[in-house]
């Protein structure tokens, strides 16, 4: 036989590594055994997603009932299809969309696929653990020229924007309030856990699989008000979906919302975080108090080695989390997650602090600060380009998205013109270990145009 991607995870999952990453089925623990029966296609027996029959919206209506929306969607492309749809849906080619400096890059890769301008805001840095604090005021940026505003929360952190005053200061200007929530399709299971954004947003997108028992691309879409054209919504589904969608995904989704109406399991979930995190701190690890008590954000500052080398001796022993950058890891604990698991990471972190030094000096290291100036991605997206080493590329248009991926947060965006302090800090994450797409062997492609 010879299939080596097959082998290779067939390998990976016989392994029986602890997973504290993305999906929350933590390797299928948490999934229905019977799953891959499913996989059929549209028939008239099985129904149509994007054309859906009886079933598929009893699913829906149920779906949209638990998180009461006016309407909401099973997808089966991510949170990535559901942001390109909203924004589709919401901001016409030649429009401008307002978002916070720390959106997915699927945000500015949707503005170059459909010609909108995109208009970047600044999001404070908690300096303690160099991470984005949630969005404050929006006043002075949404000026006449703003057609829909995007925001992230939570972000990857686990730290919540104030949903409600930013959707009342959108829509005192009949402005649509988009919020990619797709961390935090759990928040609907308890009142422990912070208010959803479906509350109060116009369209929201959530990533079931990133903390429920759905597999990975199961995500849901909800909708509220009139400021969202629903039919170019709808058009937008069918064009940004695949036409064969995957029933197994969009099953593990359905069943995922029904485990919801479970309370319990997930406050058993807030419980055994909460315990980890004040035992925790006893070892000079220092744990963020961000607004989801199941993100746990860790960070080890006070010691000499980078949250990367320590993503790195956790992986080779058996444990995976979800990102790490310089300070911190962050792990996503769910109800397939168990007490032994919190235990063996216990166990593990604590050999790491055992043996590592004390750091000698605090480093504080932040991005660069973001844009200015509206930026037109779909032009440097199809200009006549070329490819320059990093160095040489500052002053020039950047045609490229620069992420550290997780969590997917761009230091430079298409269309922007490259600044010499975003190529440093680059290349300091870089001889740190972090991984960064949109650069090849060094070099990062600009425009030839010149910067107009």
């Amino acid at each position: 036989m010879s299939a080596p991607l097959y082998e290779h995870l067939l390998a990976y999952s016989k392994q029986n590594r602890i997973s504290f990453a993305m999906p929350g089925h933590k390797n299928g623990r948490g999934l229905k055994k019977d799953l891959l029966s499913l996989d059929v296609t549209e028939l008239s027996e099985t129904e149509n997603l994007i054309h859906p029959g009886e079933y598929v919206l009893k699913a829906q209506e149920l779906l949209s009932s638990l998180y009461g929306s006016d309407k909401s969607y099973i997808l089966t492309g991510g949170s990535t299809s559901a942001i390109q749809s909203m924004i589709c849906a919401g901001v016409k080619p030649g429009g401008t969309l307002l978002s916070a400096g720390d959106c997915h890059m699927s945000v500015i890769n949707t503005c170059a696929l459909l010609g909108i301008n995109l208009k970047l805001f600044p999001k404070e840095i908690d300096n303690s653990f160099s991470v984005p604090k949630g969005t404050g005021t929006l006043k002075k940026h949404l000026t006449d020229d703003i057609d829909a505003v995007i925001i992230t929360s939570p972000n990857y952190y686990g730290i919540c924007s104030d949903i409600k005053n930013t959707a009342e200061e959108c829509h005192a200007k009949n402005i649509p309030l988009l919020v990619d929530e797709a961390h935090g399709a759990h928040f609907i299971a308890s009142n422990l856990f912070p208010q959803t954004a479906v509350k109060y947003a116009d369209a929201v997108c959530q990533s079931a699989h990133k903390t429920l028992n759905a597999m990975n691309g199961s995500s849901y879409l909800h909708i509220n008000g009139d400021l969202i054209d629903r039919k170019r919504l709808e058009k937008s589904l069918y064009m940004f979906q695949s036409s064969s969608p995957s029933y197994v995904i969009a099953s593990s989704a359905d069943i995922a919302r029904d485990e919801l109406t479970d309370g319990a399991m997930w406050e058993k979930t807030y419980d055994m975080c909460k315990s980890f995190k004040e035992k925790i701190t006893d070892t000079g690890i220092k744990v963020l108090e961000n607004d989801d008590m199941t993100r746990l954000v860790l960070n080890f500052s006070n010691f000499d080695i980078a949250g990367f080398d320590v993503d790195d001796i956790l992986s080779n022993n058996g444990i995976d989390i979800e990102m790490s950058d310089l300070f911190n890891i962050v792990l996503i604990v769910t109800p397939s997650n168990t007490q032994s698991d919190m235990d063996v990471l216990f166990d593990e972190l604590i050999k790491i602090t055992n043996n590592t030094p004390k750091a000698k000096s605090t480093l504080n290291l932040t991005p660069p600060p973001i844009c200015k100036e509206k930026l037109f991605p779909q032009k440097a997206f199809f200009s006549n380009q070329r490819d320059t080493k990093l160095q040489n590329s500052i002053g020039h248009i950047s045609c490229s998205t620069v992420v550290p991926y997780p969590p997917g947060v761009p230091v430079i965006y298409t269309g922007e013109t490259i600044r010499k302090e975003q190529i440093d800090y680059i290349e300091y994450l870089e001889t740190k270990g972090a991984e960064i797409t949109g650069i090849s062997n060094g070099t990062i492609a600009v425009s030839e145009q010149n910067n107009e």
